[in-house]
């Protein structure tokens, strides 16, 4: 059986090509989010494990006491440790020009804890030195010597070193003199503190000395659910294992979620090859009736179609790894994570070419067993009686029936079911959804034979009425089973790329109305609390203070920025919250331009943002005039480290308020983009500010959508093609049963254009039914599943339906067009075959 099945694929090789798009689109879909993932987490791990690399314990003071001489002399003290050094970095703007960069800097380990190397130049040592890794003196054009701007700072890059690439955070480094914890007998000693051993010294029995050395400045543990332990002592393994698995955590839900989507469109291929299937049985109907009427039992020919089915699994499973792989690849690239290696999951790998030779002969069967189920005689008709048409009619209308009806009734239970917000699970809204959306998926594909010629018939009559366009109409339902796989086909492949844009638009559209309720502030550019001030080190270097205030450059840039409607610049400064230190702002007039949603501050109140503090609860602010009590509201839009009171209460606070923080309404929200480019700038040029408002993470929620959204489309534009293929086949199929009537067609008049027309309009018209009922079908279940999301995470934001118009439309104009183009193929045979000799052929 598999020889037969071999010599098929070897000779017929176009009978089988949509089938094979097919499979090597489910497995090379589910094979690129496992390589993708499988990289990028190895990438982060190692990314994250280098500042301990060469350490032997890892010591985390997350909340203590004493000092940062303190922590450091019970560590050494512990027998067999050799040397100790805290790992320390800051985030730092720099910029050249007109170009920047936004880095981690880390201050400069020294040689027994340093990970990194040299490209080229020196280490940092001086109090301004930096040296930047290749990636950034690409993005600055910077070279060994140049002057770099951090804020009022002018650094000297002294070195450029060979640090791996990454999308995310970009690396430097600083001179231990650059002025961090200047005076460590007074500073906190929270952080990161790298242990290196003695030689021969046992790990294990170190990390409970150490652990116990340090027991005297543990800090007392926040009462928040997921607060950190004071203290954590580890070796540098187990610290580095234990943040890769906190990656890994972050990263399986957004891997779970693609895998949902592979689930999807393994569903999709496993109905698009059993369609293929169907299409491809149809076409060997006559050999079918021969090799029963020559004594094969329908066992021996299922058989043979069962073996083309696991050799045509195999081979599209190993097209789709191949495919996937190189996807992996690609988004690795992207993301910079194939610096470190493309990681191949093999275990994961060989399921999925499983699935894949599974769900082909999953699909395959149910089209066999109705292919080889029929008499020999009947087999060799070209279409199914009528009796067999009418039986199959009554169970298929009663089987797809209770299939739908069983979907909407899952589908409005998910919208119906309870939540409960304390303790949200995948058991809920989410999973009703999913199961309703898959009962409703194949019940209405598998009544498409019920509705797909009616739904031609109506289209036929509003394309036109002339003979041409009658035919092509009535050729179109000649064979009802055949007209309904194809139309199918394509519906299944649009209506999923549609359930994607409308569920990524909805979405969007849904997380930025939540944000904009949220952060009623487009923008906000804040001056930091603390900001390096370089005139306070004795050794030159910058030191924290508190003056947190914007300077005058970085109010002249804030005009600069493009795609401003209005601005309010709020006054204030530093103060004591409860002895923490915090910055006093009051609202000014100009601030109801900029939102309509902020009022005004009473007296006795203080809006405050986050932390265990709740609305009515008593602080205590101490500025100028000395202490004032306010009761706390919570807002969400106050900035962390920021207190917003009334004017009169700020006059009591601050003696002499600075310009403190900007708000700024945007004038287009779709232009978003280009305003934070833009104000990227304020950071990178060194000026210590912070940026916030919706539109940061509307830009960042905007920007991954996108993507995800093209990567998916692209994806799934494939199996566009595998329906339009189909199209090709059901044509081609049926310009070789029509041979006799094409060549009387022409033989009474019609000319090889209208020939050509009327199959044109055929294909139009299948392509027509299958994508009206696929962007019909992709609205509902791309509302459907947002929709359960939201339920499912107990938001309280109304959803907002929104369908991408550009895309949607764009997809089907392709659709449309590839219609036509499979029409030519046909209709080129059909118009080119002699009359006489059609006619005269058995």
């Amino acid at each position: 059986m598999f020889a037969d099945a071999v010599r098929q694929l070897r000779f017929h090789p176009g009978r089988f090509v949509a089938t094979l798009l097919a499979i090597a689109i489910s497995v090379g879909f589910m094979a690129a989010v496992s390589i993708f993932m499988a990289t990028q987490t190895s990438a982060l791990g190692k990314m994250l494990a280098l500042p301990t690399s060469r350490a032997d314990v890892v010591v985390t003071a997350n909340s203590t006491t004493g000092t940062a001489d303190q922590l450091k002399s019970a560590i050494t003290g512990v027998p067999g440790v050799d040397a100790v050094e805290r790992s320390r970095s800051v985030s730092l703007g720099l910029s050249k020009g007109t170009e920047s960069a936004f880095v981690e800097a880390h201050v400069l380990p020294s040689e027994r804890f340093r990970w990194a190397r040299l490209a080229s130049g020196a280490w940092p040592y001086g109090p301004l030195e930096i040296a930047v890794s290749q990636q950034v003196a690409d993005t600055l054009k910077a070279k060994v010597g140049d002057s770099l701007e951090a804020g009022p700072m002018q650094l000297r890059v002294v070195g450029i070193s060979a640090d791996a690439p990454t999308l995310f955070m970009q690396t430097a480094y600083v001179s231990p003199m650059f002025g961090m914890d200047a005076d460590s007998a007074t500073s906190s000693p929270a952080g990161s503190w790298l242990v290196a051993l003695k030689p021969g010294t046992d790990a294990a029995a170190s990390v409970s000395a150490i652990d116990r050395a340090v027991q005297p400045y543990r800090g007392a543990k926040d009462t928040y659910p997921g607060a950190k332990e004071p203290i954590t002592v580890g070796t540098a393994s187990d610290t580095q294992h234990e943040a890769t698995l906190s990656i890994t955590r972050d990263f399986d839900v957004m891997k779970y979620l693609l895998l949902a989507f592979s689930g999807i469109a393994a569903l999709v291929g496993m109905i698009i090859i059993a369609n293929t299937f169907t299409i491809l049985l149809a076409q060997r109907r006559r050999q079918i009736g021969l090799l029963r009427a020559v004594g094969a039992s329908g066992r021996q020919v299922r058989g043979r179609f069962l073996a083309e089915a696991v050799l045509l699994g195999f081979v599209g499973s190993v097209v789709g790894l191949a495919l996937g792989t190189v996807a992996g690849w690609i988004g690795a690239s992207v993301t910079k994570a194939s610096f470190f290696g493309l990681v191949l999951p093999w275990s994961d790998l060989a399921i999925e070419v499983g699935i894949g030779v599974l769900v082909t002969m999953l699909a395959a069967m149910l089209p066999a067993l109705r292919a080889t189920r029929v008499l020999p005689l009947e087999a060799l008709q070209p279409v199914a009686t009528s009796e067999q048409v009418r039986k199959a009619s009554v169970v298929r209308a009663v089987i797809t029936g209770l299939l739908i009806v069983a979907g909407v009734g899952l589908a409005a239970v998910s919208q119906l079911v309870k939540v409960d917000s304390g303790n949200p699970s995948l058991v809920g809204p989410l999973l009703l959804a999913v199961a309703g959306a898959m009962l409703l998926t194949i019940g209405v594909l598998g009544a498409a034979p019920l509705y797909i010629p009616a739904l031609l018939r109506g289209l036929g009559v509003l394309i036109g009425r002339n003979a041409t366009a009658r035919l092509a109409a009535d050729n179109a339902v000649r064979n009802p089973s055949r007209a309904a796989a194809t139309a199918t086909a394509l519906m299944l492949a649009t209506g999923l790329i549609v359930t994607l844009q409308v569920g990524t638009a909805t979405a969007e559209k849904t997380m930025l109305t939540e944000i904009e309720k949220t952060f009623p502030i487009d923008l906000t550019v804040t001056a930091s609390l603390y900001s390096p001030d370089p005139g306070d080190d004795p050794n030159g270097g910058p030191t924290a203070s508190s003056s947190g205030r914007l300077s005058a450059s970085v109010l002249d840039k804030v005009k600069l920025l493009p795609n401003i409607k209005a601005s309010a610049v709020l006054s204030g400064g530093a103060a004591k919250l409860n002895d923490e230190p915090v910055m006093v702002v009051a609202l000014t007039p100009d601030v109801a331009s900029v939102s309509s949603t902020i009022g005004s501050v009473a007296d006795g109140v203080v809006l405050l943002n986050g932390g265990d503090r709740k609305d009515g609860d008593r602080v205590t602010l101490a500025g100028a005039s000395g202490p004032i009590t306010l009761t706390v509201k919570k807002v969400s839009w106050v900035a962390y480290n920021q207190a917003v009171v009334s004017q009169a209460n700020l006059t009591k606070l601050v003696a002499t308020p600075a310009p403190q923080a900007v708000w700024l309404k945007l004038a287009d929200a779709s232009q978003i983009g280009s305003t934070m480019k833009a104000a990227q700038t304020l950071q990178s040029g060194g000026e210590f500010v912070d940026i916030g408002g919706s539109a940061p993470q509307s830009y960042m929620i905007q920007e991954v959508l996108r993507i995800l959204l093209l990567i998916t489309t692209a994806l799934l534009g494939a199996a566009v093609l595998i329906a339009l293929i189909g199209v090709g086949n059901t044509l081609g199929l049926s310009v070789i049963e029509r041979a006799r009537e094409s060549a009387l067609l022409r033989a009474l008049g019609m000319q090889k254009a209208s020939l050509r027309t009327m199959l044109l309009v055929e294909a139009v018209l299948l392509a027509l039914a299958g994508v009206l009922v696929g962007v019909a079908a992709g609205c509902f279940f791309g509302w459907l599943g947002i929709a359960s999301i939201v339920r499912q995470s107990a938001m309280d934001t109304p959803l907002q339906f929104a369908v991408d118009l550009p895309l949607t439309i764009g997809m089907l104009v392709v659709a449309f067009a590839a219609a036509a183009l499979a029409s030519v193929l046909p209709g080129r045979r059909a118009a080119n075959a002699t009359p006489t000799e059609a006619l005269a052929a058995d």
